[in-house]
């Protein structure tokens, strides 16, 4: 256990309160596992129209007066409740005002949205962000001064809370606070920039002389501002490999070159996952219908959980076209000695979506022995290019357009492979899952993936093309129906290796505990 230490997390994002990208497992998973080696854990998140209360007790509305706060030059009063999470002790703050309290998404607009305004599309970012984000990164630095309190680590969870170092620095409120700022994803798309010095200005009320040393072209980086007063970590060491690498650059906008000139240090920390959140020998966590044990290579459920599947959701005859799922193709269930590849995750070119939907082409217009199941949602051009793939192969292949939890687990679950061919990937969570169900990853070798370890947990393949993929996937199908035996070996190892060395309490106890002993000297 370590000596108890005052650390609040900045997050956008949390598992169970507001769920949005992979920042909320790491956020959550942090916060219970600190708490559990005995730290005093405090979480900061805004309270938005879907924030899930369902694990929250002793609510106090108001735990400090309502507070003015300028971003730009309007005045907010934002509000501070205080709350437990029932699940780990962690003291959570909900920062509070309209602006927040008017999303039902945590950074885009949903399908509520668009239906009550069709301007607001769904999957875009708000046109408000960055004043969202500033008040509420305003809002931690205001709280700390109206309590007159400040932990000994603030550690905050990607470029949406990456200025908080920067806010208390200039306001001299940081009172040898240490900062640590975890880089999720740098990618195009994610940096949470200013458009520019006015605009910076205008809403941080930082200096101009600092914000022009944290510029990318005419863009002012949060991420640049944060590494003048925070230990920058992110969340795989081969991740932190490519963000210094200059060659990098068209993955992460020209932050790459920055990083690499200004001389930043950037940690790398493989995420770690919580395995028994998804032990499929316990129903209750894993909500797999059937349990089954891939460690001990006890797979019956896995292909009960498959049966039960394809009848219940992927069959021509079980129409789903909800609020949340809209169903393309079908699975015919007769089918023998099948081969399933599954892929469930963002819908975005990031994840290497036309890579797969051309592999996937023509794997099935070449094989009649393999069945494509496909989840998520995205960007609008590869849904319908993934609903016009499962249309064109009904019978061998659906696509789920949407998220709901049964579907997102039992695609992975029920696959012999979950296929990941990401362009660039920070960590990635959805290869850690499918090994966890017994299910083998077949991943481009970037970033995080790298952790796959080839031919033992997985299968990595170099070039991210659709063809090299296509080659893969054809081999392992000829191996597969070959000898499926021989693929139980990697099952076991996959699934013990994550266990042994990724769980979130090593990772907490091996990696961010010597991390902050460091920088805190506790």
């Amino acid at each position: 256990m370590m000596k108890q230490q005052d650390i609040w997390v900045i997050s956008r994002e949390y598992a169970g309160i507001a769920e949005a990208g992979g920042v909320k497992n790491v956020a959550c998973s942090l916060c219970e596992g600190l708490a559990a080696q005995g730290a005093d854990v405090t979480l900061f998140i805004p309270r938005y129209a879907c924030t899930d209360f369902s694990t929250i007790s002793e609510y106090k509305p108001n735990c400090i007066p309502p507070q003015k706060i300028y971003a730009g030059d309007i005045s907010y009063t934002v509000s501070f409740d205080s709350a437990i999470d029932l699940h780990s002790n962690v003291k959570v703050v909900f920062v509070g005002h309209q602006i927040f309290s008017d999303k039902t998404g945590v950074y885009t607009y949903t399908a509520i949205d668009e239906k009550e305004n069709p301007e607001k599309k769904r999957g875009t970012g708000f046109r408000d962000e960055l004043l969202l984000d500033v008040l509420f990164q305003k809002a931690v630095v205001t709280y700390s001064t109206a309590k007159n309190h400040a932990p000994q680590i603030i550690h905050c969870q990607d470029a949406a809370t990456a200025i908080v170092p920067a806010l208390f620095h200039f306001a001299q409120e940081q009172n040898n606070i240490k900062f640590v700022v975890t880089i999720h994803n740098a990618g195009p798309g994610y940096h949470h920039n200013f458009y520019s010095i006015p605009q910076a200005e205008y809403f941080t009320h930082l200096p101009r002389n600092f914000l022009e040393k944290c510029m990318n072209g005419e863009w002012v980086e949060p991420f640049l501002m944060a590494a003048e007063f925070a230990d920058m970590t992110t969340v795989s060491p081969w991740y932190a490999q490519e963000l210094l690498d200059s060659s990098n650059n068209e993955n992460t906008a020209g932050l790459s070159n920055l990083f690499i000139q200004k001389g930043i240090k950037i940690t790398g920390i493989t995420n770690g996952i919580d395995c028994e959140k998804y032990d499929p020998r316990n129903v209750k966590v894993s909500h797999l219908p059937y349990a089954f044990d891939p460690f001990n290579l006890k797979l019956k459920g896995k292909y009960q959980n498959r049966t039960y599947f394809i009848n219940n959701f992927a069959i021509k005859e079980k129409e789903i076209n909800t609020h949340d799922i809209t169903k393309f193709g079908y699975l015919n269930p007769t089918e023998k000695n099948i081969i399933y590849f599954g892929y469930h995750g963002r819908i975005v070119r990031q994840k290497g979506i036309d890579v797969l939907l051309d592999a996937a082409e023509k794997l099935l217009s070449e094989r009649n022995d393999v069945h494509f199941i496909i989840a998520g949602q995205g960007e609008s051009v590869f849904e319908t290019a993934l609903s016009e793939l499962a249309e064109r192969h009904a019978g061998k292949c659906v696509y789920f357009r949407g998220y709901d939890r049964a579907i997102a687990r039992l695609t992975t679950a029920v696959s012999d492979f979950i296929v990941l061919p990401s362009k660039f990937e920070p960590c990635g969570l959805e290869d850690f899952i499918a090994q966890l169900f017994g299910t083998i990853p077949v991943a481009h070798a970037t970033g995080g993936l790298n952790k796959i370890i080839d031919s033992q947990t997985g299968f990595l393949y170099q070039h991210n093309s659709s063809e090299e993929l296509f080659i893969l996937l054809d081999k392992l199908c000829a191996e597969f129906n070959e000898n499926p035996d021989a693929f139980k070996k990697i099952i076991s190892s996959a699934a013990n290796t994550v266990v042994q060395k990724y769980s979130w309490s090593s990772v907490i106890q091996n990696e961010y505990l010597p991390l902050y002993k460091k920088i805190n000297f506790f």
